[in-house]
């Protein structure tokens, strides 16, 4: 039976560069036709960047410097709902979909509710084997929880999760969050807006945002089969085999591991010295596998942008700079 939620509100928040479209055009619509409308659309656009010509009503348009972090941090500013969806600009939602995250945090006392818009449980066993060979990511027998992160700092999917169910996550993609607003506000994502000196589309910032969530004791689910669909609008995304973007990605590997696994104030040496172990398998898997499509493309720059990203991942976090970054663990 459906929920009498007539007296919740929430506002949205979307990040973009203006360059989403068509895809833009169809988030906004599909807003505007909830069965709960939001109170108000604020649209975060990245200074520099044009103004989108497409106006469906109610939106807001505040320029934020530019970077995902940036922009996403800025999400809950003159927010005044208890309830905030945070957004990427090229998400499709059914009529209902946002009363039905309401409904399922309500029915299990959660925070946050994400939908699953990157199914890895459905990848062919070829995405399979290379994603685990890549970055060890594996699939797991349905336990109870959608998304796990590993002490590697790899994710770990359910590979057989309750269909139309919901099950807690540690981490999710970043194209949707249902959130309160006040626990968005609680885990200071301002805090990482050390990855926006690197390129967009490189950094792991959504798992650093999730995964700070779960770690400061927050309890956030993954929706299966809300119907709500990423257009995949493709703003930020540069070629995959660039030298740039593989060593950024070797970068990103290596500082969300040490910013949200390693780097704990509360992590004993023995907790430690298992998260350095998983590392560095980790490191060795994606090695081998960088190596073999060195010889298959016969170029060095898969195997010596991974290796270089990684060191130079080391010497980022020695600086003062890092070091002054108030810990991943806020309570």
């Amino acid at each position: 039976m459906r929920m009498n939620n007539s007296k919740f509100e929430y506002c949205v928040a979307i990040r973009t560069v203006g360059k989403a479209g068509d895809k833009y055009i169809k988030e906004l619509e599909s807003l505007h036709h909830q069965t709960v409308k939001p109170k108000h659309i604020y649209v975060h656009l990245a200074e520099g960047f044009e103004r989108p010509k497409e106006q469906v009503g109610m939106e807001e348009y505040i320029v934020t410097p530019k970077g995902l972090v940036h922009q996403r941090a800025c999400s809950a500013e003159g927010v005044d709902t208890e309830y905030l969806l945070i957004l990427d600009d090229d998400v499709y939602f059914p009529e209902d979909s946002i009363e039905k995250m309401y409904d399922a945090m309500i029915a299990h006392q959660a925070d946050g509710v994400a939908p699953d818009t990157f199914p890895s449980q459905h990848m062919p066993l070829s995405q399979k084997l290379i994603a685990y060979g890549s970055n060890t990511v594996r699939g797991r027998s349905d336990d109870g929880w959608a998304i796990k992160i590993q002490r590697s700092g790899a994710f770990s999917y359910n590979n057989n999760p309750p269909k139309g169910g919901v099950c807690p996550t540690q981490s999710a993609a970043g194209t949707a969050l249902f959130v309160k607003t006040e626990v968005f506000r609680d885990i200071h994502y301002e805090h990482e807006l050390w990855v926006d000196q690197f390129p967009a589309g490189t950094f792991g910032e959504d798992q650093l945002m999730f995964y700070k969530l779960y770690r400061n004791g927050y309890k956030i689910l993954m929706a299966y089969d809300t119907g709500v669909l990423h257009l995949d609008a493709n703003t930020n995304k540069a070629s995959q085999k660039t030298y740039d973007k593989l060593y950024y990605r070797a970068m990103s590997q290596y500082l969300t591991w040490y910013r949200s696994l390693y780097d704990l104030r509360d992590n004993s040496y023995l907790e430690k010295t298992k998260c350095w172990w998983a590392y560095a398998y980790r490191m060795f898997v994606g090695s081998i596998t960088r190596a073999v499509f060195s010889c298959m493309h016969l170029s060095p720059r898969f195997l010596t942008a991974h290796i270089k990203g990684n060191l130079d991942a080391r010497k980022f976090v020695r600086r003062e700079e890092y070091k002054q970054l108030p810990n991943f663990l806020l309570k």
